[in-house]
């Protein structure tokens, strides 16, 4: 038997946090070096579910497996099979378990499996015992709260049985978010009491883009469909022609505002944008 890699290491942020961060967050902190195509804008993939798949779609169309979810018992353990840039055959055996410490929590990796590969065992666990002293830096800056942001308190992975649950940025309101990657074209559904709103899955990467050229920051002024948008806000920039989708980023008709409501917060407990929280006239700013 080829020993296994063992990593540990503590985040000064609660275990919810930390297992959303690594989950529902990995294709943010994922970096483009460790991909197949290496490319800057390659769509990395976790679907946060037991048999989920971990794959990467290049801008060209071409998917790239790299591992299946075999444990999932958030926000505690995750456990996946890996073969990123190799065959399904030769996948070893991730195993992560997030342990509390106070508001803290300690994250305890083993990576195992690599008797399977034979010959070219030990060389390949060398090979990744680099990989992930790459890679884990890049996880560890994800985790950390930046100074002066307001650090959210946000629940769950996104899924739909264990969906984001936000607040709106005054704070008076909560609400839920989850994936539907299965949809067409793959969507954020947001349930609001009893009203279902639907929005591009894209327009989280959309909108942290279009912020970071901004640069500055941007009035959120989140209306209904019916009414018109400020011009200038996250809203209207919601609904332009100009933005890459061309229009709405709401999917369904009459329910398709509310852009700069709802996806800001959202952006925010991602550690994707930072949102101001007064009782009115709210900004946002890329991080």
């Amino acid at each position: 038997m080829i020993e296994p890699l063992r990593m540990s290491f503590d985040i000064e942020r609660a275990v919810e946090q930390v297992f959303r961060i690594w989950t529902a967050n990995f294709a943010h902190w994922w970096p483009p070096s460790h991909t197949v195509s290496g490319a800057d804008d390659v769509r990395v993939v976790f679907e946060a579910r037991l048999g989920g798949r971990i794959f990467e779609q290049t801008p060209a169309g071409a998917t790239h497996e790299w591992g299946e979810i075999t444990l999932w018992e958030p926000p505690r353990r995750l456990g996946y099979l890996w073969y990123l840039r190799r065959d399904r055959a030769d996948a070893t055996e991730v195993d992560v378990r997030f342990v509390a410490r106070g508001n803290a929590t300690r994250v305890e990796i083993e990576h195992r499996g690599w008797e399977r590969l034979g010959a070219q065992g030990p060389d390949w666990r060398e090979a990744n015992k680099g990989g992930w002293s790459g890679l884990l830096p890049h996880f560890m800056a994800a985790c950390e709260v930046t100074p002066g942001r307001k650090d959210t308190t946000m629940t769950g992975s996104g899924t739909q049985d264990d969906p984001w649950r936000l607040k709106t940025p005054p704070g008076t309101s909560e609400y839920q978010m989850w994936k539907d990657e299965a949809a067409d074209p793959p969507a954020i559904v947001c349930q609001v009491g009893r009203t279902q709103l639907r929005y591009r899955i894209q327009a989280i990467d959309d909108l942290h883009a279009m912020l970071k050229a901004d640069g500055g920051w941007l009035p959120l002024g989140g209306t209904d469909e019916q009414k018109p948008a400020p011009e200038g806000t996250v809203e209207a920039w919601g609904r332009s022609a100009d933005n890459p989708v061309g229009g709405w980023y709401g999917l369904k008709k009459g329910l398709r505002g509310r852009f700069g409501t709802y996806l800001p917060p959202l952006l925010e407990a991602l550690g994707l944008a930072e949102v101001t929280h007064d009782a009115r006239n709210n900004r946002m700013r890329a991080l």
